[in-house]
């Protein structure tokens, strides 16, 4: 089994579930080191991304291109933008693939990392969504199917929250509350932490995390 268009619309449809009762707890942890509306963003942006209809898209690459369209004119937000490139980054790896190996979603993740930095100009252990993506690509790494893969990224995300909890931010906003960071775990790494949580319940053959 692989990942397909189908796989995509369920991991959707599971995130836009989830933001119901994560919104507020993201946005909660977000108020003590930012604006308060990290959650309030990413259910805007997760829910324009449910609103697409992916399953007609003509291939993997189509339909994360679509998601990337969508979600850009419904979101002006640091951690929006990254996921903006992590679609559109998704898209140009799977052009013209109607399918993704789920041994290939290390790779897949690894390449979102890269362009994540390079797009937010972050660099490694600054305390932010970027260190969740590699915890992830790497955790992920020589999974080959849906089960396997939702354990060992929930175990990885946990780990990753877990060694930078008393680190103190050195990126974005939260930078000017460095010390005040010390324990917190950065809004950005624990959205992606909760989203992957959500997307690994029962997962099934063909409906877990591709993102």
């Amino acid at each position: 089994m692989a990942i397909t268009l189908e796989t995509l619309a369920d991991a959707i449809a599971r995130a836009n579930a989830s933001m119901s009762s994560l919104t507020d707890v993201l946005n909660a942890a977000d108020a003590k080191l930012g604006d308060g509306d990290t959650g309030t963003m990413l259910a805007r942006l997760i829910g324009t991304f449910a609103a697409v209809d992916v399953r007609n898209a003509e291939n993997l690459g189509a339909g994360f291109m679509a998601l990337a369209k969508a979600g850009a004119a419904s979101t002006g937000s640091s951690l929006g933008t990254l996921i903006i490139t992590a679609m559109m980054t998704a898209g140009k790896a799977t052009t013209g693939k109607t399918e993704l190996a789920w041994s290939d979603l290390s790779g897949l993740l690894a390449a979102i990392r890269y362009a994540a930095m390079a797009r937010g100009k972050a660099e490694l252990g600054a305390k932010t969504i970027i260190d969740g993506l590699d915890a992830l690509a790497g955790g992920v790494e020589g999974k080959t199917d849906a089960a396997s893969m939702a354990a060992a990224a929930e175990k990885a995300m946990d780990a990753i929250l877990a060694e930078f909890r008393n680190r103190p931010s050195a990126m974005g906003r939260a930078r000017m509350f460095a010390e005040k960071s010390v324990g917190l775990d950065d809004p950005g790494m624990l959205a992606l932490a909760e989203i992957v949580r959500s997307l690994g319940k029962n997962p099934q053959h063909d409906t877990a995390s591709v993102a």
